[in-house]
């Protein structure tokens, strides 16, 4: 390598190395700027011991052994669990007229309200006129159809006569009439023939006999004329066969095969034109009978909701009349406008009772089918009652006004007790319901207030001697008032009851140091 080569590789090293000196140099000096300076960085801050206020004797709690619950608080409305609802039956829009009173004890097919139908009777006896005019222009078009089948059938009886005759003309003419009037014509003009021939001989016989003078030219004459008209009745009979033969028979025969075709062809006409017209009267029928069951469903109708103005009980019960509506507290009573299916009573079966509640969606994770609930119910004073969840919905249900964004779950609690007691409470009382989601029978427990989280840790503060230290724990689940310590504390131990009031200096110290621990980091990054 040459010499220059080698001192200028050489003289860049030096400077690298004394320009990366003179970078850590500087970075140090910063560091101990920093330091002697009034700003604080984390490292100073955790080396600077500080005196707290000292905890009095009575902030302090004792962590203990024993049974714990998961306790899930709602209220909701007591409700049998096999209620009969009465309805409106009424598809229009009505009032109450009379109730009976709420809580009567009622029969099946007892009377327990009267809706008001006089809107609709009215409107009964308009369409009834209507109804009756749809029957009589159906009864007409039913007596139509069945004069125009007897009508068709006669008709139709006469084209097939017709036809019939026709073709029997026709076949007699073929098969007897023709034969029969040509045999008849050929055995005439042999018989001319024969008459001809035997009146020329008595001719020629007479004619001798002049001669030899026995016969007279009178008789002569006589007989001439004779053969004269044997010949005439000869060529008669010839041409009437020629006729027949020649002239008649063809005639004859096409004009009967066409008034044969043309009883067919009329015959068709018949059949068609009767379809035609007992097609037309079919669908003039079938248009009137469903003008008239429109006429008679709709009456009907009106018949069936004036009887379902009258509401009647459906079994035997204590009637509890519904709200209003889903939002309204009041019951329906008197005056009270009825929509049709809406809720009118419900008779409850008393033996057998349940809670539903509406779950916010944070507590529905914890809810199972089986869990057991203690129920308080308001009206029964300190009464307590067994019961446990017997259905979990899996859709939410819409929150109600105003927090309509809320998702909650309905759960069904029923309530466990025998039929005799079950009778003492109410449908539609109020109860508080406690589910027990969780329980710990031999389980550490401190108060809930003394578990203080910082930087996503919970932190208690514990005695120690005549000092107080915090320390990390691991909870489980919690109640109201206690909460379960899985780990970082031993039972008999004192920890802090209030440390957000008593020991808030040295939470808020925790938290500097849990948010400083990564510019602690790298401030010493940057000095290495």
């Amino acid at each position: 390598m040459p010499l220059s080569k080698q001192s200028s590789e050489t003289s860049r090293d030096d400077v690298l190395r004394s320009k990366s000196s003179r970078h850590g140099m500087i970075i140090k000096t910063i560091v101990a700027i920093l330091a002697a300076t009034s700003i604080t960085i984390p490292v100073v801050t955790f080396a600077v011991a500080e005196k707290f206020p000292v905890v009095p004797e009575e902030g302090f709690a004792v962590v203990k052994r024993g049974s714990m619950e998961l306790v899930v608080t709602q209220s909701g409305e007591v409700d049998s669990a096999d209620n009969d609802v009465i309805i409106s039956q009424c598809e229009w829009s009505t009032r109450v007229i009379s109730l009976i009173p709420e809580g009567t004890w009622v029969e099946k097919g007892d009377i327990i309200a009267e809706l008001d139908s006089s809107s609709i009777k009215k409107r009964f006896q308009d369409r009834a006129v209507l109804l009756v005019n749809a029957a009589a222009r159906l009864a007409d078009a039913q007596e139509d159809l069945r004069i125009q089948k007897l009508t068709n059938e006669s008709i139709l009886a006469r084209a097939e006569l017709q036809q019939r005759l026709s073709k029997l003309q026709l076949d007699g003419y073929v098969e007897a009439e023709h034969p029969q009037k040509l045999n008849q014509l050929k055995a005439s003009v042999a018989l001319a023939e024969e008459e001809l021939n035997r009146g020329e001989k008595q001719f020629e016989f007479v004619e001798d006999m002049v001669r030899l003078g026995y016969r007279t030219q009178s008789e002569r004459d006589r007989e001439r004329i004779n053969v004269l008209k044997q010949k005439q009745a000869l060529q008669l009979a010839t041409d009437k066969l020629n006729v027949l033969q020649d002239f008649s028979y063809d005639r004859n025969l096409t004009r009967l095969k066409a008034i044969a075709v043309e009883a067919e062809r009329e015959l068709e006409r018949v059949k068609m034109a009767s379809s035609a017209s007992i097609l037309r009267r079919e669908i003039t029928v079938r248009s009137r009978e469903r003008s008239y069951r429109i006429y008679k469903d709709y009456q009907d109708r009106l018949e069936k909701n004036i009887a379902a103005c009258t509401v009647r009980a459906s079994r035997s019960g204590e009637l509890i009349y519904a709200r209003k509506s889903s939002r309204s507290t009041s019951r329906i009573d008197e005056g009270s406008s009825m929509r049709y299916l809406q809720p009118i009573a419900k008779i409850p079966d008393r033996d057998r009772l349940q809670v539903k509640l509406r779950l916010h969606e944070s507590n529905i994770r914890l809810m199972r089918t089986g869990l057991p609930a203690i129920i308080e119910i308001d009206a029964a004073g300190q009464d307590r009652y067994q019961g446990h969840i017997s259905h979990l919905s899996t859709v939410p249900l819409a929150g109600l006004y105003p927090n309509y964004h809320l998702r909650e779950y309905r759960v069904t609690v029923d309530v466990d007790v025998d039929p005799e007691l079950a009778r003492t409470i109410a449908p539609g009382m109020t109860a508080k319901v406690n589910i027990i989601a969780e329980q710990r029978q031999s389980t550490l427990q401190a108060p809930v207030q003394s578990i203080v989280e910082v930087g996503g840790e919970h932190i208690v503060f514990v005695r120690h001697g005549n000092e107080v230290e915090h320390r990390n724990v691991e909870v489980g689940i919690s109640s109201d008032n206690e909460i379960e310590i899985l780990n970082g504390l031993e039972e008999g131990e004192e920890i802090v009851l209030k440390p957000r009031v008593t020991c808030a200096q040295r939470i808020i110290a925790l938290q500097k140091q849990s948010t400083g621990t990564e510019e602690e980091r790298f401030w010493l990054s940057m000095v290495d």
